[in-house]
């Protein structure tokens, strides 16, 4: 084996000009594979990072009867799941919003998450400062504790160990941090427009939530729990209906049969990873359809090289090499460059991968966990062995058995041998050219639903137009917000616009409560 792979090295920069080619087409093709299959292990196939993630389930209200979907929770609604349902160990409130940071060196917007005291013990997931909620944290409204990101902790507080116990300010209202997460933690479901920075909690009974509460006070938009052990999704479905029905016939007014209200479970799995599973499962078969073009158009250039070789092969058998050691040589040489190209397309990998994070942050679910990691290794090295069967199997046993009597002879041109190798290259190249207008005619399908949805006519010009997002705070006692008068907000949006008007470059501004093709937006995490 050792003598096969130093004169296979030696082969390699011999023909330095067919490495190179062959070796950039191999490593194209395996970089962009390895780095598509970083994301598939990242976001598909990697278990979410909780304790038992298979029982972790999001619970969403739906009316579809009226065209309602997640319609959102009452408080007493969340009451049922946890005491009615009977099949959840905790059930949790999620609720993302965007508060103002203030109280420091300067006002910040930041990500919120209001949720129940139980959240952070349905993901099983422990602080890396302080500690997480617990029952002194249970509260009617909000209560006064606070846990903050690992980022948060870094950017706001420059990573300060004595952090716990400090005050925050959030639309107004004191908080004291008792906790921080870990770097790897994230809230797993969607935000309003980046990761969590702050999570509090609160009963959703007493201000600034109404109270006393009703059933059809349905403002906590979402609720996550964790099954009973031995309980699967389907059956807890099943389960779930039951309690639907019962409330149906104890709250008719509130839940007319005209609506269709009924709760539904997802697995949280497929709730974090949303409508990006169909994708990437395309997009990897996609690069494998390059990555097989590639190994085709290697293993032409090996046919094509090989009849430069016949005569020495052809001596080589007549001197008594036997046909598997002829084989093992031509295999080793094809396993040589693919170990090359496969080291260069971890690189092109390595390129890509950050090129997608710092592109697609907010649009890929778990970004910060793509890494190449174990999984990926034994990837690569797969690929690499595949490769090189792919592309070298098939010269190897066409080059090793030549006309003898022919090529000796000096008729080499011609023979049985080069019209097989012909009749090889041909078919390699019909189906290469079958598989690119494959690819060619996706790229195309795809290229024109991106020029229709580019050039759709919105009804409005937005040439020259710029947007900006006015949170103004809401504080959790309402005798304390300084815009619940109608008269105070209308003099805060007069003035704004009065500033905003006299802004040199601008024409003319303007305020609403909602942009045009757009809606209560959030971003997958």
């Amino acid at each position: 084996m050792l003598q096969h792979l130093k004169f296979a090295s030696r082969l390699l920069r011999k023909n330095l000009g067919f490495s190179l080619v062959a070796g950039i087409t191999l490593a194209l093709g395996i970089g962009a594979t390895t780095a598509v299959f970083t994301l598939v292990d990242a976001i598909l196939l990697r278990p979410l990072a909780y304790r038992s993630p298979s029982q972790l389930v999001s619970i969403s209200a739906d009316e579809p009867a009226a065209g309602g979907a997640n319609i959102g929770f009452s408080a007493l609604e969340l009451d049922d799941l946890r005491e009615r349902a009977g099949i959840f160990d905790q059930v949790s409130a999620v609720w993302p919003v965007s508060a103002n940071l203030t109280g420091g060196d300067h006002p910040e917007r930041i990500e919120l998450v209001a949720a129940s005291p139980s959240y952070f013990s349905i993901l099983g997931v422990a602080p890396q400062l302080g500690r997480i909620f617990g029952p002194e944290d249970e509260a009617l409204g909000f209560a006064e504790a606070c846990v903050i990101s690992d980022a948060a902790w870094h950017r706001l507080f420059a990573a300060d160990p004595s952090v716990l116990g400090h005050r925050i300010y959030l639309d107004g209202d004191a908080y004291t941090i008792v906790g921080v997460m870990p770097p790897g933690f994230r809230h797993p479901g969607k935000t309003r427009a980046s990761d969590v920075d702050v999570w509090g909690t609160a009963g959703y009974k007493a201000d600034p939530f109404p109270h006393p509460p009703r059933r059809d006070q349905r403002f906590i938009p979402g609720a996550i729990a964790r099954l009973k052990a031995g309980i699967s999704v389907p059956q807890a479905q099943m389960r779930l209906n039951i309690l639907v029905s019962q409330l149906r016939q104890e709250y008719p007014e509130n839940y007319p049969a005209a609506s269709g209200w009924t709760m539904n479970l997802s697995s949280l799995d497929e709730v974090v990873v949303g409508k990006t599973r169909p994708l990437l499962w395309i997009l990897l078969a996609a690069v494998a359809a390059i990555l097989l073009i590639g190994c085709i158009n290697v293993a032409n250039l090996l046919l094509s090289r090989a009849s430069a070789r016949e005569r020495e092969i052809a001596v080589r058998l007549a001197l008594g090499a036997r046909r598997r050691d002829l084989i093992a040589q031509l295999l080793t040489e094809s396993f040589v460059l693919s170990t090359i190209a496969t080291a260069a397309g971890v690189l092109i990998a390595w390129a890509m991968l950050r090129g997608m994070v710092l592109i697609a942050a907010s649009k890929l679910p778990r970004i910060h966990e793509i890494t190449l990691n174990g999984h990926v290794l034994a990837f690569v090295i797969a690929l690499a062995l595949l490769t090189a069967v792919l592309f070298g199997l098939a010269p190897a046993l066409q080059s090793s058995s030549p006309e003898l009597i022919g090529i000796l002879g000096g008729s080499s041109r011609g023979g049985g041998s080069s019209l097989r190798q012909n009749r090889m290259r041909e078919g390699l190249v019909i189906a290469e050219i079958g598989m690119s207008l494959v690819l060619l005619a996706g790229a195309g399908l795809l290229a024109r639903t991106l020029w229709r949805l580019i050039n759709v006519d919105a009804g409005f010009n937005a040439a020259h137009v710029e947007t900006a997002r006015i949170w103004l705070p809401v504080p959790n006692h309402p005798e304390l917000d300084p815009y619940r008068n109608p008269e105070r907000r209308n003099a805060f949006n007069r003035e704004l616009l009065r500033r905003l008007n006299s802004i040199s470059g601008v024409q003319e501004a303007g305020l609403t409560g909602s942009l045009p093709l757009t809606a209560d937006q959030f971003v997958r995490r």
